[in-house]
């Protein structure tokens, strides 16, 4: 090495830049620091063995190039500084919070021991568990709701509206649309009314 090159190297271990550009099916970005743009190189991930977590990087989001050596063709990316463009989210000290560019948010507060997450409109979630899922607490649902499939309740039920059934309710196993009444006289005699 020559000693000419000492200042530069030790300038190329850590340098802050901006992704310029992505490239998804490597994993890997470009950078801009200053008048330098790095060849694509990966991008730290929080997981990378058994358990794999994927979040690329955007165009504009700041970085620190981390180049062993100095070399910046041995560079890894390294993110998650906040800048002007895209400032902190909250000043809470016991937020966790996820903003997706759609709008969507999730977050966990753990001294109010909240979680929330909003979806954007028109937005869905879907949990598949073929061993079931178990909600362990009062449950309010705002909104239409539809079961494809046998309901049970092993409680009381209250219903505030109309009560429809499609074919036919069942009481103690007595039919509604079905049962007799006995002690009438068949004709045009009605019952009294419920008691």
């Amino acid at each position: 090495m020559d000693a000419h090159d000492l200042p530069r190297l030790l300038g190329n271990l850590l340098r802050l830049g901006t992704v310029a550009e992505v490239d998804l099916g490597s994993a890997r970005c470009r950078v801009r620091s200053g008048d330098l743009l790095t060849d694509f190189r990966p991008w730290l991930a929080p997981r990378a063995g058994q358990t794999i977590e994927w979040s690329a990087p955007s165009v504009g989001e700041q970085v620190l190039l981390l180049s062993p050596g100095g070399d910046l063709g041995q560079a890894i990316v390294l993110r998650g500084l906040y800048q002007t463009a895209h400032p902190a989210p909250s000043v809470s000290g016991t937020l966790h919070r996820i903003e997706y560019p759609d709008g969507a948010v999730l977050e966990y507060d753990h001294a109010a021991h909240a979680l929330v997450a909003t979806l954007p409109a028109g937005g869905r979630a879907e949990i598949t568990a073929e061993g079931g899922v178990t909600v362990n607490g009062p449950l309010t649902v705002n909104g239409d709701s539809t079961f494809n499939g046998n309901t049970q309740t092993n409680g009381d039920a209250a219903v505030s509206q109309t009560l429809t059934a499609q074919t036919d309710v069942l009481g103690g196993g007595i039919s509604l649309k079905g049962h007799r009444h006995g002690g009438v006289s068949s004709g045009s005699a009605q019952t009294g009314a419920p008691a």
